[in-house]
C-alpha cells in the first residue's frame, strides 16, 4: 500500500514541495542586502542561510531519490496519471515564454522522458503535448549552454533536438495531416511550435546556408498564416495577428547582438522590411501589444536593422540606443526591463567596440558597466537569472578595459560578487592559499618556481619575490572566471549534480582561459585557469587535451589546483552538501595523493609548521573576512545611483 501511495498523492505532494524548496534555495544562496546593517550580519545572515539551504536540499535529495528517479528510470511505460504529474511538474519548473525556470536541467530531462513514452505508445496527441513541452525546454537549454562558447557543441545538442521537434511539428502542419487533426487544441500547438522552429537558429554558426533557411521556415510560416484555407480549420477566436506579429518578431531578431550571426546584405534587407512591419503593427494597436513587448524593444529592433540596412548612420543609430537607455525603468526585472538595462547597452557597446573609442565613448562605457553591473547587483533572485546570465556573457564580449578605471578582472569579480557571493569568496580564498603557498615555496624551494615572471636563477626567484606574488594572486583570483556563465549550474543545492550538468561544470576552466585570453591583462593567466582541475600527473582531471607539464607555469597550476582543493575541502557555506574538513584532515588527502593527484613536493610544503600556522589562520579568521568584503564590494555598488 505504501508503494501505492507513492504514485498518487504524495507524488505529487512531493513536486510541490521542491519546486517549493528550489525557489527558496534560489533565494537564500544570494540575498538582498535590503535590510542587512553591516558586514558581520550579512556573514552572519550567509551562514544561517546555507544552512537553511542543507536542510532543504537533504529534503529534495529524499523526493528525487525516492519518488522521481525510480519513476523516470524505470523501463515500464508511465501511467496517465503519472504522466499527469510529471507535466505539471515540468510545467512548474520551466516557463521559457517568460524565460523564468528554477531546474531547466531536471526539466528536460523529465520532457525528454515524457517524449519517449508518448513516441513509444504511438498516441499522436499525447505525442504533440509532449513534443511542445520538451521543445520550450530543448529552447532554454540551447541559450543557457550557448554561453559556453568554448563548447559550441554543446548547444548544438539542444538546437539539433529542437530543430528534429520543429521538423515534425512542420509535416504534421502539412495540409494531408493538419486536415485530419480533429483536435483544436493540437491545431494550435503544431501551428505555434512549426513557427517557433525557427527561433532554434538563434546560436547557429551564421553561416550563409544555414540563415537561409532560417529565413525560408519564417517565409514559410508567414505564407500559411495567409492561408484561408488554414484559417478556416482553426477556431474563430485563434490570435492570427499575434501569430503574425511573433514571426516577425524571430525576423528582427536575426541581426541581434550586432548581427553575430553573419546574416548578408540580401538577408539584411529582407529582416529590416519585415522589422518596419513589425513596427507598423505594434502601433496600430499599442494597448494591445504592450501586453506583449515594451515599445522601446521594437524601437530597438528597428534602429538596428535599419543601421544594418543602410538606412540610417552609425551616429544615428548609436543616438538612438542612447535615448532609448536614458528613457528606461531602471527598476523593473522582467524580461523587458533586462532588455532596456542590459541588451540595449550591450549593443552600444557593441558599436563603440568596434572603433577606438573617443574620450565621449569612453564616458558612455563608464556609466554603461557602472550601471550594467549595478543593475545586476539590484535585480530580485528570481527565475530571469538564465536571460540575465547570457546578455552578461554578452557584456563581457564587448568589455573595453579603460586604463586608470576598470580592469576585467575587477568586472569579473563584480560579476561574481552579483550573481553568487560564495564563488566570489571562493576565487579569493583561493589567491590567498595560493600566494601564501608560494611565499613559503620562496622560502624553503624557490628552484620550482624559476620560469615565473622571467626568473633565471634561485637568486632570481628571491629577488623578485614581490612580482612572483603578485603574478600569483591575479592567477589565482581569475581561475574560475569560466563560471561565470555556468552560474546557475554552479549553485544547484537542491539535488546532486545531473551527468549533463556535469558536463557542464567541466567546461569551465577552458572557458575560463577563452574568456581571459581575450584582455591583454588577463591573458598571461590562461594556463592556470586551464589546468587549475588537472591532476600532478596529467592522468585525471579536465580538459584531458591540456598536458600541465608542458607548461611554464606548471608549479603555480600545482600549488592553485592545491588551494582550489584546500579551500572545496574545508569550506561549509558555499557547499551545503557536506561538512568542511580541518587542515589536518585535508593534509591526510594530500600525503594519499602525493605524485599523482598532487605535487609531491606540497607534502613538506604542508607539513612545515610555518605553513601550518598561516593556512589555518587563514581557515579560522579569513574566510569571515572575505565575506565582509563581498558585503563593502556589493554595497558599494548597491548605493551608486544609476545614471
Amino acid at each position: 500500500m505504501e508503494g501505492m501511495e507513492t504514485q498518487t498523492v504524495p507524488l505529487q505532494t512531493g513536486f510541490d514541495i521542491y519546486i517549493k524548496n528550489m525557489d527558496r534555495i534560489r533565494q537564500l544562496s544570494t540575498p538582498s542586502l535590503e535590510g542587512v546593517k553591516d558586514s558581520s550580519s550579512y556573514s552572519r545572515l550567509l551562514r544561517e542561510n546555507f544552512v537553511r539551504i542543507g536542510v532543504l536540499a537533504a529534503e529534495n535529495r529524499t523526493i528525487l531519490d525516492k519518488e522521481l528517479f525510480p519513476l523516470i528510470n524505470s523501463d515500464r511505460l508511465l501511467t496517465e496519471e503519472e504522466i499527469e504529474s510529471l507535466t505539471v511538474f515540468v510545467e512548474k519548473l520551466i516557463d521559457a515564454e517568460n524565460a523564468e525556470n528554477l531546474d531547466l536541467p531536471l526539466a528536460f530531462l523529465l520532457s525528454e522522458r515524457l517524449v519517449k513514452d508518448a513516441e513509444a505508445k504511438g498516441d499522436i496527441s499525447s505525442k504533440v503535448r509532449c513534443m511542445d513541452m520538451h521543445v520550450s525546454t530543448c529552447y532554454t537549454m540551447m541559450n543557457m549552454t550557448s554561453r559556453i562558447y568554448a563548447y559550441p557543441e554543446i548547444s548544438k545538442e539542444y538546437r539539433e533536438e529542437g530543430l528534429r521537434l520543429g521538423q515534425i511539428f512542420i509535416g504534421l502542419r502539412k495540409k494531408e495531416s493538419f486536415n485530419k487533426t480533429e483536435s483544436e487544441e493540437e491545431r494550435e500547438l503544431i501551428l505555434t511550435n512549426a513557427r517557433f522552429a525557427a527561433a532554434f537558429f538563434e546560436n547557429s554558426s551564421g553561416k550563409r546556408e544555414v540563415n537561409e533557411l532560417e529565413l525560408e521556415m519564417l517565409r514559410e510560416s508567414i505564407r500559411i498564416g495567409e492561408d484561408p484555407s488554414y484559417r478556416e480549420l482553426m477556431p474563430p477566436d485563434f490570435d492570427w495577428r499575434y501569430y503574425r506579429y511573433r514571426l516577425l518578431t524571430y525576423y528582427s531578431q536575426g541581426t541581434d547582438f550586432c548581427n553575430i550571426r553573419g546574416l548578408d546584405d540580401a538577408q539584411i534587407q529582407e529582416v529590416c522590411e519585415r522589422t518596419e512591419e513589425l513596427w507598423e503593427i505594434w502601433h496600430s494597436d499599442p494597448e494591445y501589444f504592450s501586453e506583449l513587448e515594451k515599445e522601446s524593444y521594437v524601437d530597438l529592433q528597428l534602429y538596428r536593422n535599419r543601421y544594418y540596412a543602410g538606412k540610417i548612420t552609425k551616429e544615428v543609430y548609436l543616438e538612438g540606443l542612447l535615448r532609448l537607455y536614458h528613457d528606461r525603468d531602471k527598476n523593473l526585472y522582467d524580461i523587458c526591463g533586462i532588455i532596456e538595462n542590459i541588451q540595449i547597452p550591450v549593443e552600444i557597446l557593441g558599436i563603440i567596440h568596434s572603433d577606438k573609442p573617443t574620450e565621449r565613448d569612453k564616458y558612455h562605457l563608464k556609466v554603461l558597466f557602472d550601471n550594467m553591473i549595478a543593475y545586476t547587483l539590484h535585480m530580485p533572485n528570481s527565475g530571469v537569472l538564465t536571460f540575465m546570465l547570457e546578455l552578461n556573457m554578452q557584456m563581457i564580449r564587448y568589455f573595453v578595459e579603460l586604463p586608470g578605471w576598470i580592469n576585467f578582472e575587477e568586472l569579473m569579480l563584480d560579476l561574481m560578487a552579483a550573481t553568487h557571493p560564495p564563488t566570489y569568496v571562493h576565487s579569493r580564498m583561493v589567491a590567498q592559499f595560493s600566494v601564501c603557498l608560494c611565499g613559503h615555496l620562496i622560502d624553503m624551494s624557490p628552484e620550482l618556481l624559476i620560469g615565473i615572471e622571467g626568473c633565471e636563477t634561485v637568486d632570481d626567484v628571491r629577488k623578485n619575490r614581490e612580482k612572483i606574488l603578485d603574478f600569483t594572486w591575479h592567477a589565482s583570483i581569475c581561475h574560475d572566471a569560466g563560471k561565470i556563465g555556468i552560474i546557475d549550474t554552479v549553485f544547484v543545492y537542491g539535488r546532486k549534480l545531473l551527468d549533463r550538468e556535469f558536463e557542464l561544470i567541466k567546461t569551465h576552466p577552458k572557458m575560463g582561459a577563452a574568456i581571459l585570453s581575450a584582455f591583454p591583462d588577463t591573458a598571461k593567466y590562461v594556463d592556470v585557469a586551464l589546468g587549475h582541475h588537472k591532476w600532478y600527473d596529467n592522468s585525471r582531471g579536465y580538459p584531458e587535451d591540456f598536458d600541465t607539464s608542458k607548461s611554464p607555469l606548471k608549479t603555480l597550476i600545482d600549488l592553485v589546483q592545491c588551494a582550489d582543493c584546500l579551500d572545496a575541502a574545508t569550506d561549509t557555506i558555499g557547499r551545503s552538501y557536506s561538512r568542511g574538513k580541518s587542515y589536518d584532515g585535508f593534509f591526510e588527502e594530500i600525503k594519499k595523493d602525493s605524485g599523482t593527484r598532487y605535487a609531491p613536493w606540497l607534502t613538506d610544503l604542508l607539513s612545515a609548521d610555518k605553513v601550518r600556522e598561516d593556512i589555518e589562520f587563514l581557515l579560522s579568521e579569513e574566510r569571515d573576512r572575505n565575506y565582509h568584503d563581498t558585503y563593502q564590494r556589493l554595497k558599494t555598488v548597491h548605493d551608486k545611483e544609476m545614471q
